[in-house]
């Protein structure tokens, strides 16, 4: 993949760069620490060492379920050991779990060090590393504490995309489509008319889109939220099933939960509606979780769903006004979101 993009900012804080290679300005930082996913870094050991040389690692377990507190402890401990401070890069090497822990502990430590990210995934590229956000799971729930920290420098490389596993794609997509159902940016036709395959311009079409937002709203106030299209409805299958169900199949329930929302209130019409499912489709997401994590709402659901921090007294939900036209709604009926999970 050529160079497609020198020089895209976040808040002006944030570099992206996409390239054939790993960018070389990182072999010529003084002084670096690494947090890779122990997956990542099995698999491409003889590329990533290059660039590490004698530098300090840390080899995370990126699993959703480590994406905690207790896990922060252990890199502090790292960090303090390999004499961290302010001037330190700290670079993530992995998918969102790994960019997001990564992300958490350089903003928090020494009250923030520098910082940048590598994602392995396609969700991470287009969607975990960019924006400034970083995410803990805590008592269960999922992102509930975190902070706005972007990235010096997000680094692009397309080579860890041959590895993908169908699972990771497929999360992957579900973001990539998420971007493309939120406004008419272009993307969408791309998706409709493509063969499944991750393409250079799909990759940079869906960095823009949330650079773009991400740049009118860094602190997730207003324009910012509609990122968050089927993420209620997400977090709560995500918490209830313990995290067995992946974040981009939970967003692509919830993103079909949200268009069925919306069309029974009468906000999109059938044809509207056909439309945002046939693309879920398309790309063969799921519609529904099983009975077993159904019961799981059934019986926790409120719980659940107030202790998302996007709630507060309410549910805030990111609903259709129409194809490609998003709103952010309040709501008092929670029930209703438990009901659609649940039917």
């Amino acid at each position: 993949m050529k160079i497609i993009m020198q020089k895209l900012t976040i808040s002006t804080l944030s570099q992206v760069v996409l390239d054939k290679n790993l960018d070389d300005s990182i072999k010529e930082l003084d002084k670096k620490v690494f947090i890779i996913d122990k997956n990542v870094y099995k698999l491409y050991k003889n590329k990533l060492d290059d660039y590490i040389k004698e530098s300090p690692k840390y080899l995370f377990d990126a699993k959703e379920n480590n994406k905690t507190i207790e896990e922060v402890k252990k890199i502090f401990s790292f960090f303090l050991e390999n004499n961290v401070t302010r001037e330190t890069v700290i670079i993530g090497i992995g998918g969102g779990i790994t960019t997001d822990i990564t992300a958490f502990t350089a903003s928090t430590f020494k009250r923030g060090c520098r910082l940048q990210l590598i994602p392995t995934t396609f969700l991470g590229m287009i969607d975990a590393a960019i924006g400034g956000k970083s995410a803990l799971n805590f008592n269960g729930v999922k992102n509930s504490i975190g902070t706005f920290y972007p990235a010096e420098k997000v680094h692009i490389f397309s080579g860890f995309l041959k590895t993908l596993t169908e699972k990771d794609r497929k999360n992957g997509w579900t973001e990539c489509l998420k971007v493309s159902l939120i406004n008419d940016n272009g993307l969408y036709e791309l998706l409709y008319d493509g063969n499944l395959i991750i393409t250079p311009e799909i990759v940079q079409k869906a960095i823009q889109i949330k650079m773009m937002l991400c740049e009118k709203d860094l602190y997730d106030s207003n324009e910012r939220r509609k990122l968050n299209l089927g993420h209620t409805f997400a977090h709560l299958i995500e918490s209830a099933s313990e995290y067995s169900i992946s974040h981009g199949e939970a967003v692509a329930i919830g993103i079909r939960k949200a268009a069925e929302y919306s069309y029974n209130e009468k906000m999109i019409s059938n044809n509207e509606f056909n439309k945002i499912n046939e693309l879920l489709d398309k790309y063969n997401l799921p519609y529904t979780v099983s009975n077993e994590i159904k019961k799981k709402i059934k019986k926790s659901g409120e719980e659940l769903i107030f202790q998302d921090k996007k709630a507060g007294k309410r549910v805030r939900l990111v609903l259709f006004k129409g194809f490609q036209n998003i709103i952010v709604k309040e709501i008092y009926d929670y029930q209703k979101v438990i009901d659609l999970i649940t039917s």
